[in-house]
């Protein structure tokens, strides 16, 4: 046999026996030991051992053999543990940059561009899937802050790079207003106008007038003798604005003659007619007047006495007017209506008009439910959806081109208003609203970092490393110096974004930044592209505790296969 092929098969052979010797006790040669004296006394043990006895049973037990075996494998034993290890890392940098050279050319961009950017992924713990969740105008720069820096010293190093991310992050900005509009409105629909809502449910009251008079034709005289001796009673116990008010009601049932009728009077020599009106018409006057009045009430008496007065009027027209409360139904429904546009413009407010989320629950619930005589559901549930659509639209219309407040006002900073947009919308609609919002603040934040004056620090660090520059010495001592301890911070920052962009320091590469720059900014495929960099970032499958085993028995193997005769 071949001198070399008989060595290479006696090191296979003692390396093949070698490793399931190590998975079955591990211990044994070091592996996993926590203390430095396992660490070394063990390999060294296992080495003497295991190569002295190889050497003893090789040559028939020679002592001077089983000793110099029993030597060499000690001191591979010793060794082992501060050279395995090495070995270990080695071949894993090894497998990691074939990794990475293979999955640059795959993705047809600069190694160390990619390099680069699998870092920023690793460093930014970037999940699968996670380009998804920011919708179609989401890009990679978005996914973290290691990623937004990296764009930031892209933007702000001249060259080809520089215009590839700040006319991408431009045109996002430029259609922002358009894409928050015409999502939102996808989304709930088009915005409705409540003055709109309102005038044309006046209206509607209004054209309710034929049906009472309909209905006032087939009525009997009232009898307005009890309401008289209420009101009479109340105005002598109640003071202020409430004793007026009564005392202003008790008056219309006063019969008011007409000119005609005192002229007649006077020339038969009659008596004025008076005494308490009997017309259901004046009666149905009375409470639209009453309804006036408690527009303008203020005070719980003055309201409460108002309430209570209308109410005898009410009940003395259900009795004399046959078909009434029919035609109240309808009227109090679009009252209803109208209140709720109004309530619906209030509910995603922070102040104390603002209905709590059970509250707004329950008044969605409550206002679906027919009242009086109506026929059928109420609309008021649809009218607080209006109103409230109405006023994301109005905000939408004054905070469009400033997406932090935006978000700030409609999204609220707990969970008060996304409860209440899906007491009203549904939650898939909320949380679509929602979730916009976010990705357009996301959006905003990513524009301040990369192309505005946010992270200056950070951006100019970044730049110098991409450029080759000298260090401008601006560390965390100075940062807080010159903007405490904000300063310090965007200082850390700076250091951080040197170590990211530290790979394309050596005199810049012009092909690896305009590489990062149009992966940056995203694409058909940058989905997968993404994916391949968390692979790179993650590096080779190869485990260096795996390659470690693999090394100690080959120094152990080696040693016994080099001992023998």
């Amino acid at each position: 046999m071949n001198p070399k092929l008989n060595t290479a098969a006696q090191v296979t052979g003692a390396v093949a026996g070698t490793i399931p010797a190590m998975a079955a006790a591990p211990e044994a040669f070091g592996i996993g030991a926590t203390t430095k004296l396992g660490q070394y006394a063990a390999p060294f043990i296992s080495g003497t051992l295991v190569n002295g006895a190889d050497s003893a049973v090789r040559s028939g037990g020679d002592a001077r053999e089983t000793i110099k075996g029993g030597i060499l494998g000690g001191g591979i034993g010793l060794a082992a543990p501060i050279v395995a290890p090495l070995i270990g890392k080695g071949v894993k940098a090894i497998a990691d940059n074939v990794q990475l050279s293979l999955i640059a050319k795959a993705l047809g961009l600069d190694k160390s561009a990619t390099k680069v950017l699998a870092n920023a992924v690793r460093q930014d713990a970037v999940e699968p899937g996670a380009l998804s969740q920011l919708g179609e105008n989401g890009m990679l720069m978005d996914l973290g802050p290691n990623l937004r820096h990296t764009a930031g010293a892209v933007a702000a190093t001249p060259g080809e790079g520089k215009a590839i991310v700040r006319n991408a992050i431009g045109a996002r900005d430029a259609n922002a207003n358009w894409r928050i509009r015409s999502s939102i409105n996808d989304t709930l629909g088009a915005a409705p106008t409540p003055s709109r809502i309102i005038d044309r449910a006046s209206r509607n009251q209004q054209y309710l007038a034929p049906e009472y008079r309909e209905a006032l034709r087939e009525a009997a005289p009232v009898d307005a003798a009890p309401i008289a001796r209420y009101l009479d009673a109340e105005a002598q116990t109640l003071r202020g604005d409430a004793q007026k008010g009564i005392q202003r009601v008790r008056s219309m049932l006063d019969y008011v003659p007409t000119p005609q009728e005192i002229e007649q009077a006077r020339a038969t020599g009659q008596t004025v007619p008076g005494g308490l009106v009997t017309d259901a018409e004046t009666l149905l006057n009375t409470r639209h007047a009453i309804d006036d009045l408690l527009q303008t009430a203020q005070g719980t008496n003055h309201v409460n006495a108002l309430t209570t007065a209308r109410q005898a009027v009410d009940d003395e027209l259900a009795a004399s007017v046959p078909g009434i409360k029919e035609v109240d139904a309808k009227y109090a429904e679009l009252a209803r209506q109208k209140e709720a546009v109004q309530r619906g413009q209030t509910v995603l407010s922070s102040g104390r008009e603002a209905p709590r989320p059970e509250e707004l629950a329950d008044e969605v619930r409550q206002g679906a439910l027919p009242q009086g005589l109506q026929v059928g559901p109420s609309a008021v549930p649809l009218r607080l959806r209006e109103g409230a659509r109405a006023e994301i639209e109005r905000i939408v219309g004054t905070k469009a081109n400033d997406r932090v407040a935006l978000q700030q006002i409609i999204k609220g900073e707990g969970d008060w208003n996304r409860a209440r947009l899906s007491s009203l919308f549904g939650s898939d609609k909320a949380k679509a609203i929602i979730d916009l919002l976010d990705r357009e603040r996301l959006f905003n934040d990513t524009s301040n970092i990369v192309t505005r004056n946010s992270e200056t620090a950070a951006r100019i660090a970044a730049r110098d490393a991409i450029d080759g520059g000298g260090s401008s010495g601006f560390g965390v001592r100075e940062g807080f110096i010159a903007g405490g301890a904000r300063g310090a911070a965007r200082a850390a920052a700076t250091r951080s974004v040197e170590r990211v962009i530290d790979a394309l320091s050596n005199g810049g590469n012009e092909k690896a930044i305009s590489d990062m720059a149009r992966s940056l900014i995203g694409g058909p495929q940058q989905s997968a592209v993404l994916d391949a960099l968390m692979r790179a970032g993650q590096g080779s499958r190869l485990q260096q505790s795996q390659v470690d085993r693999v090394a100690r028995a080959l120094l152990l193997g080696g040693g016994s296969a080099t001992a023998r005769p």
